[in-house]
């Protein structure tokens, strides 16, 4: 499995992963509510591939899964009691996380995670923060088990979903400092 940047050449393949989980998960309960043409849109799709923003897992050819990761955070994140605060881009927030349909259950997500957190390091980010809908336990239990602490419960407004309760999570990057002896 191979952790990498998107290319603009993946754009249909990303879009259409997208699309197709939103189509046979709409019946899931823990499902976030996205909505085709609307969360993820195509346009933030792309943007996030120019800006080498967008993460896949590929393996054999195929994207398996997915996630856009950036400095870029809702208003209400201010008002979190995060332990690391946002400045210059210190912090990164994990946004639209989706596995390939027919490969959920199988680990990726938590793989796509431990690779964000592991590039997180080399680019000496402090911490990585994102957002739960209400009803989105498996994503819960995702994150719990890839070491991030829950923070606080807020209400946030997105254009998708409207007014909803999120969880907000963040994952502190622990750096070793080295003490040199003479």
């Amino acid at each position: 499995m191979k952790f990498e940047s998107a290319h603009p050449d993946d754009f249909n393949e990303i879009q259409n992963l997208y699309w197709d989980l939103i189509d046979k998960s709409k019946d899931d309960p823990s499902f976030p509510d996205w909505k085709k043409g609307e969360h993820p849109s195509a346009d933030f799709i792309m943007a996030s591939i120019v800006q080498k923003e967008l993460f896949v897992l590929r393996d054999e050819g195929i994207i398996k899964a997915c996630a856009i990761v950036n400095s870029n955070s809702n208003k209400e994140y201010e008002k979190v009691a995060w332990k690391v605060k946002e400045r210059d881009n210190n912090v990164w927030i994990i946004h639209a996380l989706a596995v390939r349909y027919e490969y959920r259950g199988m680990g990726l997500a938590t793989q796509l995670v431990k690779n964000i957190i592991s590039y997180a390091k080399l680019e000496n980010i402090e911490a990585i923060h994102l957002d739960v809908i209400d009803k989105n336990t498996l994503a819960d239990k995702l994150y719990i088990k890839a070491g991030f602490k829950y923070i606080s419960t807020e209400n946030i407004f997105y254009e998708v979903v409207g007014n909803r309760q999120f969880r907000m999570y963040e994952y502190v990057i622990e750096y070793k400092v080295l003490e040199i002896r003479i």
